[in-house]
């Protein structure tokens, strides 16, 4: 093992011969030379730890700032997905919304337009408050559509403002028809209705995957819901509730 105490002693009289050799240039040039020679191999080794040392923390510095800059794109890419979901769904209720409106063969419901202004996070029983009561022509049991698709149920009124039971509710509860039948559903605290019979009949539902359960009103037509399978039982998928700004109150049933 190296003696620190000689190295560090052979360095200060290298480095004195050297400032000597400075302060005194009249000294012989091989001693010079020699000196200078001395002194490379000496600081050889310093140098070369020294930069060794220094690339380990600047490949450390690196790592970390490669693993900060990945973590914020990481996030800025789930941002974005979560941007384009969101647009997905707005394209949709843009498309229904044309559907709407330029084919003739839709019946428009008469409707006002409404703001959710309380519990819009369906804290409190999966229902909400919104801005519209019997001032603006609303009764209990009107429906509360986005497009097409029903939303929920006026149950509480007053002159000015009306609490809404949304589809996602234990509490929502309706007779829509499938295919020309009948039935009465339940709503689950989930994102789907459970079928609770089949009106005025004691016959097996016949339901396959994929139709549609409406609710008529005079001449128009709301959707409830998609039938679905879960456990070999049939349900009743409702469109999730993620744009309140496009909300309508029907007023003509």
């Amino acid at each position: 093992m190296i003696n620190n105490k000689k190295i560090s002693l052979i360095y200060i009289v290298c480095l004195f011969l050297f400032l000597t050799l400075i302060l005194f240039p009249n000294y012989n040039s091989k001693t010079k030379l020699l000196t200078y020679s001395l002194k490379e191999k000496i600081d050889y080794p310093f140098i070369y730890i020294s930069d060794k040392v220094r690339n380990i923390f600047v490949v450390l510095n690196l790592n970390f700032n490669y693993s900060k800059t990945i973590r914020i794109l990481e996030s800025e890419n789930e941002y974005l997905r979560s941007i384009n979901k969101y647009l997905l769904t707005l394209n949709s209720k843009f498309s229904e919304q044309n559907r709407i409106f330029h084919k003739s063969n839709v019946e428009i419901p008469i409707s006002v337009g409404v703001r959710v202004i309380g519990d819009k996070n369906l804290i409190y029983n999966n229902n909400f408050i919104i801005n519209k009561g019997s001032n603006s022509g609303l009764t209990l049991g009107n429906y509360i559509i986005d497009g097409l698709n029903i939303v929920g149920r006026v149950i509480n009124i007053n002159f000015n403002t009306s609490e809404v039971v949304t589809v996602k509710s234990i509490n929502y509860g309706d007779e829509v028809f499938i295919n020309g039948k009948s039935y009465i559903v339940s709503g689950t605290n989930n994102n789907y209705l459970s079928f609770l019979r089949q009106k005025n009949s004691t016959e097996i539902p016949d339901l396959k995957s994929g139709d549609i359960a409406t609710v008529n009103l005079n001449n128009v037509i709301l959707r409830l819901g998609i039938v679905n399978f879960y456990n070999e039982q049939p349900i009743l998928l409702t469109s999730d509730i993620i744009n309140f700004e496009n909300l309508r109150a029907v007023v003509n049933d």
